[in-house]
């Protein structure tokens, strides 16, 4: 799987009807990845697993940098004209494809394997209430 394929599918599936309220509402009420959720969706969609530990101590060291970013962007966005509030969310898309490269580096370091379960596991280390049905909101 390329950088490329990852990116077309996230912004296919990101763009499904509910998936991404569903995903912006995990993020932010329960820490959830957004790219590592895509991540697993797709590996969902090929009939694959892995375990998502493996990918969160790349997470945790762009952490700080994407929150960062995130709450700038957000303090900004009525102070901005729409250019410049653009200019501000393309760089924030150009972030999120570097750390969806990063997945990929922990995913060719550690095989995805035939199987499912990924997503849910995900989740529920989350500590989400009603994993499955949130499983299903990001299926879209």
């Amino acid at each position: 799987m390329s950088a490329d394929d990852l990116w077309q599918f996230s912004e296919q599936h990101y763009g499904r009807p509910g998936v991404a309220q569903a995903c912006l509402q995990l993020q932010d009420e329960h820490g959830a990845n957004v790219n590592l959720l895509l991540l697993l969706l797709l590996l969902e969609e090929l009939g694959l697993t892995t375990d998502p530990a493996r990918f969160l101590p790349a997470l945790e060291a762009r952490r700080g940098l994407f929150g960062q970013w995130r709450q700038l962007r957000r303090r900004l966005k009525d102070k901005l004209d729409e250019d410049d509030y653009g200019q501000l969310l393309q760089h924030e898309l150009e972030l999120e494809r570097w750390q969806q490269e990063a997945l990929l580096q922990v995913l060719e370091w550690h095989p995805a394997v035939p199987g499912s379960g990924a997503l849910l596991d995900y989740l529920t280390r989350l500590q989400v209430a009603d994993a499955p049905l949130w499983q299903l909101k990001l299926a879209g």
